[in-house]
């Protein structure tokens, strides 16, 4: 029997993840959580919504070991990592999608909770943490080091040996060169080019990249 999944959340994000799951035939989809009172009682993709967040204890009592978190993120991070947090909290596990598209080295390593779209690469000797989202088509080149709670957007091209740090949002199509450092809680902006280490809780754009203002949104309060 395929294990059971609670989605948390119902967006757009979920929508990618639940096509995956399914495609995967690993596991048994029963229901999403989502705080959105409008959305109560309605599908996503044949994924029935059945409530908010609040019952998510509930729904662990009866059975239901495993979720994914369908909720992505920008500049804040913080409400994707709590719902992880939250659901680690109640004893859940964390489930890994991986679209059958994704070319994956057989070196790397894929945190809990991961996600990875179609068309990502993920090379050699690369390290994910936990809760990280590997977007449409991004690439993280060989050796490079991902932290908890990030997400590579769509198109990222992350050189080798690059190092994120937890709590980090890297833009779509965002360049960033062999050897960087991105500090916790930073986020690096649509398309910008980083060419030099990034101290943590920044906001980053340009080409080349350029300090735009102070993340208040660093996933550390």
């Amino acid at each position: 029997m395929s294990p059971e999944v609670i989605g948390l959340g119902a967006g757009g994000h979920a929508k990618v993840a639940i096509e995956i799951l399914q495609q995967s035939g690993q596991y048994k989809l029963v229901g999403l959580l989502d705080p959105n009172p409008e959305l109560q009682g309605k599908s996503l993709l044949g994924v029935p919504i059945l409530g908010d967040d609040d019952r998510l204890p509930s729904i662990k009592a009866q059975g239901v070991e495993y979720f994914f978190v369908g909720l992505g993120s920008t500049s804040n991070i913080v409400p994707r990592r709590r719902l992880y947090e939250l659901a680690r909290s109640l004893g859940m596990k964390p489930v890994t999608a991986v679209h059958p598209s994704a070319i994956i080295s057989p070196s790397a390593v894929l945190g809990e909770g991961a996600t990875v779209m179609a068309g990502a690469i993920i090379n050699a000797g690369a390290i994910l943490g936990e809760n990280v989202i590997v977007n449409s088509g991004a690439i993280v080149e060989h050796d490079c080091a991902i932290g908890n709670h990030v997400h590579i957007a769509t198109g990222a091209r992350l050189a080798g040996a690059v190092r994120i740090s937890d709590n980090t949002h890297i833009g779509i199509g965002a360049t960033i060169r062999q050897l960087i450092k991105v500090g916790k809680g930073s986020a690096i902006g649509a398309g910008a080019v980083v060419v030099k280490d990034v101290p943590d809780g920044q906001i980053l754009i340009g080409n080349p990249a350029r300090l735009l203002r102070r993340n208040q949104h660093d996933g550390f309060d």
